[in-house]
């Protein structure tokens, strides 16, 4: 609906909305994608930020880093007091996908503007206690570093959306056990462990596997699949925002998937499956594990390990004994980072940093 549009300001819900032109792009190749990031990056310094007037405070959304520069204009341009949003770390997340060399020129420049944007910003929001210390640790002199989750809106995912009509489309009986990802299909997601997951248990036929989305990663993952003949196997397209929470309650797994261990990285999907009383079965190595572990929740597996995917799979839907616990855990737990009291503690946040005050303890 923007199409041809070089800037377009409107109101919804009472906030103004400036939108300024880019390329848009989901191509997995790094040209396109760099592109991308910088044209929206010009377009928003150049074009979006003049004529806002005054504004305490600049949120600026981290990756992309290349943004960094542009971002920090602008702020200077408003006189508002910059923080960075940081809702995964790079370049560290890209050098453990195995996508860049810390020796790499583009790795250099993105350490640099890291450094960069750290020491110019105000403060600096993570999306989990562990993304602050591995911070704090490589940036010792950083003042004010703070966590300001994710989180999900209870109102909208709830385990009481779970519905037989919806897990009849998607082909699964009263006595199946319906097994989902739903999202990206994109390079860090590691989707192909589910394509091999389903091979493993193709015998098993009260065990479906469904893929909802769209991204840069969904050929190859067709072609794979197509490839191996898997009857327990289907893909859809993506879905309307409003339908997610009632295939997300009516299934009896998410799987939450990664391309390797990333510790500091908080996947969002497991805060909407925790709400849709759905137990997550999450990839090792980053923060959501020990929220699975600890509290009954779910299951882990090893990233890119399609044995261990699989043999969590058949433990978590096999213990039908233990299903009711395990979904009323995940519906406590998801209690805990209800958007409306993450919306609150932000607020007291950002207030902080605007008057000068040391930021509030977080209780993540």
């Amino acid at each position: 609906g923007y199409r041809g549009r070089i800037r377009k300001t409107e109101t919804l819900e009472g906030i103004k909305v400036v939108r300024t032109c880019l390329y848009p792009s989901k191509s997995s190749r790094t040209l396109p994608r760099l592109f991308s990031y910088l044209s929206f990056g010009m377009s928003s310094a150049l074009i979006g930020a003049w004529g806002l007037g005054k504004q305490d405070v600049v949120l600026i959304e981290s990756p992309p880093l290349f943004l960094v520069p542009f971002a920090l204009f602008t702020a200077k341009v408003v006189r508002g007091k910059a923080v960075m949003m940081v809702s995964d770390i790079w370049p560290d997340i890209l050098i453990r996908m195995g996508h860049a060399s810390e020796k790499s020129m583009s790795v250099r420049a993105m350490l640099w503007l890291e450094a960069y944007a750290y020491k110019h910003a105000h403060a600096v929001a993570l999306t989990n206690p562990g993304a602050c210390r591995q911070i704090s640790e490589r940036f010792p002199n950083l003042q004010n570093v703070t966590v300001i989750s994710n989180g999900v809106d209870t109102q909208l995912f709830r385990p009481d959306l779970r519905d037989e009509s919806i897990r009849r489309q998607f082909g699964a009986g009263p006595d199946d056990s319906l097994v989902g990802y739903c999202g990206l299909h994109g390079l860090a997601q590691g989707l192909e462990t589910v394509v091999d997951a389903a091979e493993l248990l193709r015998d098993k036929v009260n065990i479906k596997f469904i893929m909802i989305g769209d991204g840069p990663t969904k050929e190859e993952l067709l072609a794979k699949a197509a490839k191996k003949n898997l009857p327990n196997l289907a893909f859809y397209g993506r879905r309307p925002k409003n339908e997610m929470p009632a295939i997300l309650a009516s299934l009896d797994a998410s799987l939450v998937t990664l391309a390797g261990r990333f510790p500091g990285t908080m996947p969002s999907k497991i805060y909407e499956a925790l709400a849709s009383g759905t137990p997550p079965i999450v990839a090792k190595g980053c923060e959501g594990e020990p929220l699975v572990t600890e509290y009954g929740t779910g299951r882990c597996y090893e990233p890119l390990d399609a044995g261990e995917m699989a043999q969590a799979i058949l433990q978590l839907t096999e213990a039908r004994q233990q299903a009711a616990g395990t979904r009323q855990a995940c519906i406590a737990l998801s209690r805990r980072f209800d958007r409306d009291l993450i919306a609150r503690r932000t607020e007291q946040i950002l207030t902080a940093i605007h008057k000068n005050e040391s930021l509030p303890q977080v209780n993540w």
